[in-house]
């Protein structure tokens, strides 16, 4: 591998593991990080595009393009936040190849779209970790009577749920008083993409609990940073190429 290669995967892997460790302290990472890709990505580009010429090109635009565009749609589809779509897109600019893993069969997407998909395929194995740590903690009647939840969340006592306000955990549930009962029962309605956990919502519960309304304790989910992903998907790509395409092979060759 030459030497621009080598550099661009040591600062990108730099860059992704310092927006992992932003994202899970502060919940943000700072657009100097992707100003920094920038700065970095575009005299690169072109130095290769001096030493490479037309097939680097070729292969740089169809990485960008592609990426801009999936990325582009994935941010207004509310899939993944805009530190996201940035780093995809710095991504792609520095490594539009992959520069260490040579597939049997050529990956068609560009390496930052293999990033993305190998996160997306990483992320889904968080529900049935999840469903195995319910199945340990819960009792077997509880486990059956919210086998859907048990995939996607986790039970939190109300009394320890200030200290989730910190953290990426979000309630599964809104709660609120049913007026045919008089507002003497709590509906409790599902929330796609959790609800945040915050001092009014926290004293509300309590209120409730306090009246005999609702359990001790909430369902709650873990709402990890997509950055975690991303980054996992991006260290895959590197030793282990397009992990969708290797599952798919895999099963055809059952």
């Amino acid at each position: 591998m030459i030497q621009t290669e080598l550099f661009s995967v040591c600062f990108c892997a730099t860059i992704l593991i310092y927006a992992c460790y932003s994202d899970l302290k502060t919940r943000t990472v700072t657009n100097k990080l992707w100003i920094l890709l920038l700065a970095v990505g575009l005299p690169l580009a072109l130095y290769n595009w001096y030493r490479s010429g037309v097939p680097f090109l070729i292969s740089l635009g169809y990485s960008v393009g592609f990426t801009f565009l999936l990325a582009y749609l994935f941010f207004h589809l509310n899939l993944f936040g805009g530190a996201d779509a940035k780093a995809l897109i710095g991504i792609a600019l520095l490594i539009p190849t992959n520069p260490l893993f040579a597939a049997p069969i050529p990956d068609p997407f560009p390496f930052a779209i293999t990033t993305l998909f190998n996160g997306a395929i990483i992320s889904v194995l968080v529900f049935p970790l999840m469903f195995l740590y319910n199945a340990v903690k819960l009792r077997p009647s509880e486990l059956r009577a919210h086998l859907g939840l048990a995939f996607v969340g986790y039970k939190r006592s109300i009394d320890t749920l200030a200290s989730a306000r910190c953290t990426f955990q979000r309630l599964l549930h809104s709660y609120g008083l049913e007026e045919e009962t008089g507002g003497e029962t709590v509906r409790r309605a599902l929330v796609f993409g959790g609800l945040e956990i915050d001092d009014d919502v926290i004293e509300e519960l309590k209120r409730y609990h306090e009246q005999g309304k609702i359990g001790d304790a909430v369902w709650i989910t873990p709402g990890l940073p997509y950055m975690l992903f991303i980054t996992a998907g991006f260290f895959f790509a590197l030793i282990a190429g397009n992990l969708p395409f290797r599952i798919i092979l895999a099963l055809l060759s059952l």
